[in-house]
């Protein structure tokens, strides 16, 4: 009986335990209200969920998802959830450009 109630105990505090975050960089290759996917630099494709919790922002600035654009630079900080989806919490565009173009 006292082992089961350290491994439940234990399992708990492993539970508990706060894992950082994890840091994605890549250019958006399609984005909806509930998920964005990236293409890194390796090539692969990257599938990310969004929910009302995820923070879109380019540069200072609060954005929609629809505000970004296939091909767009982005950063990405994510944390797996139920062991299989990697949800987003940020998501960062660089500030577009005053310049004009030549």
């Amino acid at each position: 009986m006292a082992v089961r109630i350290l491994v439940f105990l234990m399992a708990g505090l492993l539970l508990a335990q706060k894992i950082p975050p994890a840091t994605f960089n890549g250019t958006v290759h399609g984005v909806s209200n509930k998920q964005i996917t990236i293409e890194n630099e390796s090539g692969n494709l990257l599938d990310f969920d969004i929910n009302r919790k995820t923070r879109l922002m380019r540069g200072k600035t609060q954005i929609s998802p629809s505000d970004l654009e296939n091909g767009e630079p982005v950063t990405i900080e994510a944390r797996q959830e139920m062991g299989r989806f990697l949800v987003a919490l940020s998501i960062t565009a660089q500030p577009k450009s005053t310049e004009p173009r030549p």
